[in-house]
């Protein structure tokens, strides 16, 4: 609808810095916008700038409704509602609401806040400028445009471009395109949206190999005034030097910072306020602050509307800086010694008694990849399995990634804990943690999984590595010809086979578990 924002966000995804001149969008134009989309199933949002300062606000208000009349699918995409939080709520059924912090935008915000989607503090925006073409070669380019996260969950986007209506497949090509005063969009006629991708291709090819988006170089808070960007964007930056006196970092393929496993725009926890509740459980011992962080942000930045709680509970070595996380903490008055296990007995009790329809499971060492969730829970959907199971990427304690194969997972023979979701129908399984022998506890989630199979609960599988696990197993680093770290381990596997292989040991998994491991 505008171009005209009240903040001005480093790595902005609509790049209102790098724009020559406001504009608004004609109350004709917008009349004929929505006209276009008419038979369009999902949301339709209004954006800008903030749709909040275009001086006709009320009067497109008034067109929305008439154009639209399933207020469910009028979306309000907006920082500050100003004057309007009364109109806002009584013309639109979908909201997207971000302050960035701004005291004015929260005051503003605060009746709206509990209808959608609301993120109270700053976000955090990997480089739009960072063009990928200046990063990657050809063939990794094109893989990771094929990724992007803007084409994949994101929206196409109307605009107006010298007094006509363009649309373009993905909204941030419709931000590079007013940026450097272009107009390649596609005209806007009824329909425009059911065209196939093959139509797009023009824009595919001008835009994303320029765009920063799928490159998912490290940026900066939107409150730093500081934007990221390599050769190809050096015009746009100067733009945003000349005009708001901002600061650039400019980046090549050698000096940039991947943050590849987080979404391009890391919102607040808020954002997953609908949908199914999942709950994650977390057990950690004595990892660092800088672990427990990086496990607990991969869980609130999973790319799926939900009510998500991640559950951290303490084995014994509480951390105090947790307190101030969205999580819902839990300290054991003593360490177990059990691998996680009694902490997980725990974590599941609460996430079953407070309502939970999952409950995943993610080791403090490990993170979930932005996909995780989404991905585990369309498969389970889809083949109405209860319990869904993903694969892994190996990485050393140092975060370096190790090219590990394991052939077991491969086969689906076997399934780490920090891959496996539960659905409700499963949740009785969870007793295993507090039930199996402690002898077993080195091979808890091998022990899990064959109780899963031993109660015939479907399984399905996304083969998609969505988890990254941190090995300190002995055996992996030796495969590899690498030192192991200092606190590697090996599993006392012949101990607790002769264990299980005893009379003794099949008697009392029998009678605690219900099944002997080897059995299945």
């Amino acid at each position: 609808m505008t171009n005209k924002c009240d903040l001005g966000c480093s790595n902005c995804t609509r790049l209102l810095v790098n724009q020559d001149k406001h504009w608004d969008m004609k109350p004709e134009n917008f009349r004929l916008a929505l006209q276009s989309l008419r038979g369009y199933p999902g949301t339709i949002a209004v954006i800008g700038g903030n749709p909040c300062m275009h001086p006709k606000f009320e009067e497109l208000c008034r067109i929305f409704a008439e154009e639209v009349p399933d207020k469910a699918q009028r979306g309000l995409w907006t920082n500050n509602v100003f004057k309007h939080a009364e109109l806002s709520a009584e013309t639109f059924g979908v909201f997207n609401l971000n302050p960035h912090n701004s005291k004015r935008g929260i005051t503003s915000l605060a009746p709206l806040k509990d209808l959608g989607w609301y993120h109270p503090g700053h976000s955090d925006y990997s480089s739009l400028l960072a063009a990928i073409q200046d990063l990657y070669g050809p063939v990794e380019m094109w893989e990771r445009i094929g990724r992007c996260d803007i084409n994949q969950n994101w929206s196409a986007s109307i605009v107006e471009v010298r007094g006509t209506l363009k649309a373009y497949f993905c909204e941030v090509a419709a931000s590079f395109d007013l940026a450097r005063n272009g107009d390649h969009g596609m005209e806007v006629t009824p329909g425009w949206w059911e065209r196939p991708l093959s139509d797009f291709h023009s824009q595919v090819d001008r835009f994303c190999p320029g765009c920063g988006v799928p490159a998912k170089v490290k940026g900066h808070l939107d409150h730093e005034e500081i934007d990221t960007y390599s050769q190809t964007n050096a015009d746009l930056a100067d733009k945003s030097v000349k005009k708001k006196k901002r600061k650039t970092v400019e980046v090549d393929r050698n000096n940039f910072e991947s943050v590849v496993d987080l979404p391009v725009t890391a919102y607040s926890s808020y954002l997953r306020q609908q949908g199914p509740q999942i709950f994650v459980v977390t057990p950690y011992h004595k990892e660092s602050i800088e672990v427990l962080r990086r496990c607990h942000e991969s869980v609130m930045n999973q790319q799926i509307s939900a009510r998500l709680t991640h559950v951290m509970i303490a084995d014994g070595h509480p951390r105090e800086e947790i307190e101030d996380w969205d999580v819902l903490h839990v300290r054991l008055p003593r360490e177990h010694g059990d691998n996680g296990n009694t902490p997980r007995a725990v974590g599941s009790i609460l996430a079953e008694t407070n309502g939970a329809e999952f409950i995943a499971f993610l080791d403090a060492d490990n993170w979930f990849y932005p996909d995780h969730l989404a991905s585990t829970l369309q498969a389970m959907h889809q083949t109405g399995a209860s319990v869904g199971c993903s694969w892994r990427d190996y990485y050393g304690p140092d975060g370096q990634q190790l090219p590990i194969f394991e052939q077991e997972e491969m086969e689906l023979r076997h399934v780490d804990t920090s891959c496996i979701v539960l659905a409700s129908p499963a949740f009785e399984v969870t007793r295993l943690w507090s039930s199996m022998p402690r002898i077993l506890t080195p091979w808890c989630d091998r022990v899990f999984i064959t109780g899963i199979r031993h109660r015939r609960h479907m399984q399905c599988y996304t083969r998609k590595k969505t988890v990254a696990f941190t090995t300190i197993y002995t055996r992996h680093f030796e495969g590899l010809n690498l030192p192991a770290p200092a606190n590697s381990k090996m599993p006392p596997d012949a101990e607790m086979m002769a264990y299980l292989q005893s009379a003794a040991g099949v008697q009392e998994t029998v009678s605690r578990m219900g099944f002997w491991p080897l059995a299945i």
